[in-house]
């Protein structure tokens, strides 16, 4: 679908190698560019960093900006895609203008909304990083958002209103989706992803704790990692049915998702997760998996009630213990599954996004 295209991926300074040794990787037979700065304190995370690492970070910047200057220029780029946020958005534009070729961006989340109404230096915080975006997306030749929410969202924005953004869902892999069929006496439920704040796992807890309490023998799984982790440890304490079972790499995922049956996610209710798509719950879709989540903008994206996921309150214990009560003496659960495949594999794959990117490239050149 991408004929005579040949990406080249460059990483960020806080974005590590599989292989420490080495600057350049082949992976799947793309070639990716590490320019890793070499300290752990700066690898991308929810976890706050100093004001001395904040400012080291956008001093690199610069030589960030001439990574890609050298790299472009080397590898013959027409194209320079790049991904949220500013950091690698604001290089790319200074790198698009040098080299006279064009530049987009593809904003996914809206990530600096995690910095807002927590106090007045956060709320500073907050403004200032929105300008870098906004100004990232008013000088890039064109903008890709992951769904129609954040599209109409970043559209608000007065220096945006005329701009053209284009939308390329989250899809996934279909040709890397391997499934092995296990059957269970009782079905375990599973959350994948982000130890996040916003994911609600503390409300996921509080309900499995009172539904085990009540003689539920169902088991809740945890894979993933993230700032909210030792509380959750601290949370499932005491619940022998309540297990987290780490972190997993990219080639465990047909074994991992072979030992769950239902995938949960009940993010709270926010700006920020009725703005983005999660990628997960398509992720476990294409493995078959049955999806329960809250009902917030960002999983109504990709869910219809009843048709292709479970959706049910958010910010409600009581509603998510009522949802996996109902989904128990479902009798409707397997054409949900094969709804939600058919739904992934027509509208949600790679090869469908490829067809969106190739006429967006077309268009730039």
């Amino acid at each position: 679908l991408l004929e005579n295209i040949e990406p080249i991926v460059i990483t960020s300074p806080f974005q590590n190698s599989l292989d420490a040794t080495k600057k350049i990787e082949i992976i799947d037979g793309i070639t990716y560019y590490r320019t890793f700065s070499g300290r752990e304190c700066e690898l991308v995370s929810e976890k706050r960093t100093s004001f001395l690492t904040q400012l080291r970070k956008m001093l690199r910047m610069l030589v960030f900006t001439y990574s890609i200057y050298k790299i472009a220029k080397y590898e013959k780029v027409d194209v320079l895609h790049a991904h949220a946020m500013f950091f690698c958005a604001v290089p790319a534009k200074i790198v698009s203008i040098v080299l006279n070729i064009p530049m987009l961006y593809e904003v996914r989340s809206l990530w600096e909304e995690r910095y807002k109404g927590k106090n007045v230096l956060s709320n500073i915080l907050f403004s200032i990083l929105t300008f870098f975006e906004t100004i990232s997306m008013y000088f890039s030749n064109e903008v890709i958002a992951i769904n129609k929410s954040l599209k109409h969202n970043l559209q608000a924005r007065y220096l945006l209103k005329e701009k053209k953004i284009h939308i390329v869902e989250n899809a996934v892999n279909l040709n890397r989706i391997d499934i092995k069929k296990v059957n269970r006496s009782e079905k375990v439920f599973a959350y994948i992803g982000t130890i996040s704040p916003i994911e609600g796992l503390d409300l996921l807890v509080d309900a499995f704790i009172d539904l085990h309490a009540k003689g539920l023998p169902n088991k809740l799984v945890f894979y993933g990692n993230g700032i909210m982790l030792s509380k959750l440890k601290h949370l499932i304490k005491g619940d022998n049915l309540i297990e987290y079972r780490g972190v997993f790499k990219q080639d465990q995922i047909a074994e991992v998702y072979s030992k769950v049956d239902i995938i949960i996610n009940p993010r709270k209710k926010s700006f920020l997760s009725d703005s983005v798509t999660p990628l997960k719950p398509l992720e476990a879709m294409g493995f078959e998996k049955l999806i329960m989540a809250s009902n917030v903008g960002g999983m109504r994206e990709i869910i219809i009630d009843g048709k292709t996921g479970v959706l049910f309150q958010p910010d409600s214990v009581e509603a998510i213990k009522s949802a996996i009560n109902n989904v128990l003496v479902s009798d409707n659960i397997q054409t949900i599954i094969d709804n939600a495949k058919l739904y992934v594999k027509q509208n949600r794959s790679w090869q469908s996004n490829a067809i969106k990117y190739k006429e967006i490239y077309n268009n730039l050149l």
